[in-house]
């Protein structure tokens, strides 16, 4: 079976890829085989590992998965190469291997994107709006057993978007303080997605000055800021920088303020730089939140070697 995991809302896609794991795993009365890889790493273990899969019986209905991370970052010729092998073997009817192809590139619609849209069990994860993003809040915040105001959501929807990351840390920042998270909490506790400071420690990022972004961060926990706040920020900020390099500026969603910073800050940055701190912000953010790291020595670290 072939699973393509892809869109921009990456905490949902990553949620479910979370499940569908956790499921297999469950289900399997069997030895279950599980590998991940990250597309941007290694290259040639991807390749090697769908070819054993493809050729290889197990006599004992081995469950095998396998979780490919950003597919459409590897080259054109290894991308070709296992879109041939996938054909060639018909890996998606095979009834015990899984590979989950996930992704959040945007614009890399290519074949091997199409071929994956075709014969993959294929969901899109769209950054939510509206209704469904009030949805979203309410579901989870009942899944916590918490209780909220609908004006508490209408401010936090002001205040932080659809960044469903920073979102959930907020929230059950919120309900940390109370069960029943009403407006005054929310202005209370929550900082609007516009932080100056956020931007000066970007600027710094951007001009490689090590000593002043490793500063700014310190400044921001004396002031008591939570690491995990403070990551969200710089990776909103960071997706703002990629909005304004690959989309038109008369089609951006930004409140006017961050789109004329973030044009100001995209020119000290290439698209590679942006998408390279972006992987490891990310990277930082996954294995801090399942206790493979610690945060404040990570962003610390990570600050060191721009």
């Amino acid at each position: 079976m072939l699973i393509f995991l892809y869109g921009q809302d990456t905490y949902r896609s990553r949620d479910e890829l979370k499940k569908i794991i956790e499921e297999r795993e469950k289900a399997s009365l069997n030895w279950f085989n599980f590998v991940r890889i990250d597309a941007k790493e290694n290259e040639l273990e991807i390749f090697e590992q769908i070819r054993q899969i493809a050729n290889t019986v197990s006599m004992f209905n081995e469950q095998k998965l396998i979780v490919i991370e950003s597919i459409l970052s590897a080259p054109e010729e290894m991308q070709k190469n296992i879109l041939d092998l996938l054909r060639n073997k018909n890996i998606e009817k095979d009834p015990n291997t899984t590979i989950i192809f996930w992704t959040d590139e945007k614009d890399a619609k290519n074949e091997f994107f199409e071929y994956l849209k075709t014969k993959a069990k294929f969901q899109e994860f769209k950054l939510l709006e509206g209704n469904q993003l009030r949805k979203w809040i309410r579901d989870y915040i009942n899944e916590q057993k918490g209780r909220v105001d609908s004006s508490a959501i209408e401010k936090l929807i002001e205040c932080i978007g659809n960044d469903l990351w920073r979102m959930k840390n907020e929230i059950d920042k919120l309900l940390n303080y109370s069960n029943a998270i009403k407006l005054n909490d929310v202005e209370l506790l929550v900082k609007p997605e516009i932080d100056l400071n956020i931007f000066e420690l970007i600027d710094a990022m951007g001009y490689k000055n090590k000593a002043k972004a490793l500063k700014l961060f310190n400044q921001h926990l004396e002031r008591g800021a939570d690491e995990f706040y403070i990551l969200s920020m710089i990776v909103y900020q960071l997706r703002n920088l990629l909005l304004v390099k690959s989309t038109p500026i008369t089609k951006l969603k930004l409140h006017p303020f961050v789109i004329k910073k973030s044009l100001q800050q995209v020119r000290n940055f290439t698209w590679d730089e942006l998408k390279k701190i972006y992987y490891q912000l990310m990277t930082i953010d996954l294995r801090a939140k399942t206790g493979k790291t610690d945060i404040n020595s990570a962003l610390e670290l990570f600050l060191t070697s721009l």
